[in-house]
């Protein structure tokens, strides 16, 4: 048997504190959410806080080749990512690999989350925001100067997953249901949906059809059968 003394002297580890400090934090922007920008915000500047990384933001495409950083921890909007940064970015919305830039490197390189362990020589983490195995946005983690022992990739996962729902329910709000069989029959009332995700996608129809759980000659047939059946306005 385990003595008394032995018991009492028994302290919970560092992560199981660290855990619950930032379970605390997710729980309450989750229970309080109304806004959902502000709530992707406020998920962003706990990812930070938590990882101890100044600088996060969440890339969101601006046309077919081109992102922009939407949300970020140090509060610039729309900010310019360096050519290296975007041409992984475009890699990665059609890999859905996670991927990492190393110092004096400009080709990004593949990294398995569950068994990646970073270095110093790492500068920037791009982690994919999936959903129904569709990259809906990428978060971007500079990791210059960082302690990367205080990075848990399997906190960022979880924390990228909560964002990409919040994503996907911002684009299309009814997006849980409405496209759960890609291959329902057209219905004249989508119309508004499908323009509403075009839009919130900057145009980018290839990526419009991934947030609604489409291929992109799906999203073609769906917008040329529509216009058939009526007079009806596309965007383009």
């Amino acid at each position: 048997m385990y003595k008394i003394a032995d018991i009492q002297d028994y302290r919970m580890p560092k992560t199981a504190i660290a855990a619950t400090s930032w379970l605390s934090g997710l729980t309450e922007i989750i229970e309080g959410r109304y806004q959902d920008e502000e709530s992707v915000q406020r998920l962003l500047m706990l990812i930070a806080e938590t990882t101890q990384l100044r600088n996060v933001s969440i890339a969101m495409p601006d046309s077919p080749s081109r992102f922009k950083a939407q949300y970020c921890s140090t509060g610039v909007s729309n900010g310019v990512y360096s050519f290296a940064v975007q041409h992984a970015l475009c890699r990665q919305f059609e890999s859905r690999e996670w991927l990492v830039i190393k110092e004096g490197s400009e080709r990004p390189e593949a990294v398995n989350p569950g068994s990646c362990s970073l270095t110093g020589q790492d500068r920037c983490l791009l982690v994919p925001l999936m959903l129904r195995q569709s990259v809906l946005a990428v978060l971007v983690m500079d990791l210059r100067g960082a302690q990367l022992d205080n990075l848990e990739l399997s906190f960022v996962h979880c924390m990228g997953a909560q964002i990409a729902q919040i994503l996907a329910t911002q684009v299309v709000p009814n997006f849980k249901t409405l496209y759960a069989r890609p291959y329902q029959r057209v219905q004249q009332d989508e119309l508004g949906d499908i323009n509403a995700a075009i839009e919130k996608c900057n145009g980018n129809k290839t990526m419009a059809a991934k947030v609604l759980g489409l291929t992109p000659r799906q999203l073609r047939y769906r917008l040329a059968k529509l216009s058939e059946d009526g007079d009806v306005e596309l965007t383009h």
